[in-house]
C-alpha cells in the first residue's frame, strides 16, 4: 500500500467532515428528554381515556339503578286459599300429591301469602284433574301386540275465584304433564330378572307428573295473564 493513501485513511477527528460530526453521540440531557417523551403518555390521552372510563361508569351506574330484582307482574291479589284438588280422571291417588305440589311452588315463589282458611283469603284456586291416558309408545321386537313402555298424560284444570268481586278471574284453564312407565325394568341387565311391573312403573311415575303440574299450574297462576 503507498504511504499517501495511508494518510487519508489515518485522518484525524478534527478534520471529520460536519456530515461525521452531525452522527456523534447526543449529549446525556439530550438522551434524558427522549427518553421522557417515550414513557411518559400524553396529557391528551390520558385526560381523554380518563373521560371515556367515567362515561362507562355512569352508564353501568344508571343503568343498574333502573333494574329491580323480584317480578314485574302486579297481581290482583294478595292471599290465596288452595283448595284441595278433586280426581275426575282415573289417575291413581294423585288428587293428594297434586294439591301439595301446587302449594309448594306457590310458597316458593313468595309472592301471594297461603291462607289456611278460605273466608280469609283474598282469592281461591280449585283444581280438578280431568283427564289421564295411558298409550302404548314402544312396542316389543317379538310381537307387536305387546307394549315396552307406556306414555303417561295426566291433565289439570285450574279455576280461580276471587271473593272480594265474587266474580272468577279465570275458569277453565288447562295444564298438563308426561311422563313414562316401563313394563320392564329399562336399567335392568341383560339375563336379570324383572323386578317392576307396568302397575309398579306407573305408581312411580304419578309423583313426577305430580310435580310438574304444580309448577306449571304455579306458573299459570302467577304469571301475567
Amino acid at each position: 500500500m503507498k504511504p499517501g493513501r495511508v494518510s487519508k485513511m489515518l485522518k484525524p477527528a478534527s478534520v471529520l467532515s460536519p456530515a461525521h460530526k452531525s452522527c456523534a453521540p447526543c449529549s446525556s440531557s439530550t438522551r434524558r428528554a427522549v427518553l421522557h417523551s417515550m414513557i411518559a403518555p400524553p396529557h391528551k390521552m390520558l385526560y381523554k381515556v380518563c373521560a371515556l372510563l367515567t362515561l362507562l361508569t355512569l352508564g353501568f351506574t344508571v343503568g343498574c339503578k333502573s333494574y329491580k330484582l323480584g317480578h314485574p307482574a302486579e297481581l290482583p291479589f294478595e292471599t290465596i286459599f288452595i283448595q284441595p284438588a278433586k280426581n275426575d280422571s282415573f289417575a291413581p291417588q294423585a288428587q293428594a300429591l297434586v294439591s301439595s305440589e301446587v302449594r309448594e311452588a306457590v310458597i316458593r315463589d313468595g309472592r301471594v301469602k297461603l291462607i289456611a282458611n278460605r273466608s280469609e283469603a283474598d282469592a281461591v284456586l280449585m283444581l280438578t284433574l280431568t283427564d289421564y291416558s295411558r298409550r302404548a309408545a314402544t312396542r316389543s321386537q317379538d310381537d307387536t301386540e305387546v307394549a315396552q313402555d307406556f306414555d303417561l298424560t295426566l291433565q289439570l284444570q285450574l279455576d280461580l275465584f276471587d271473593q272480594r268481586s265474587g266474580e272468577y278471574l279465570f275458569q277453565e284453564r288447562r295444564v298438563q304433564a308426561r311422563s313414562k312407565a316401563y313394563v320392564y325394568d329399562p336399567y335392568a341387565g341383560a339375563g336379570a330378572a324383572n323386578t317392576q311391573g307396568l302397575i309398579q312403573s306407573e305408581f312411580n311415575a304419578i309423583p313426577r307428573l305430580a310435580r310438574d303440574l304444580g309448577r306449571k299450574a304455579a306458573d299459570e297462576l302467577l304469571s301475567v295473564w
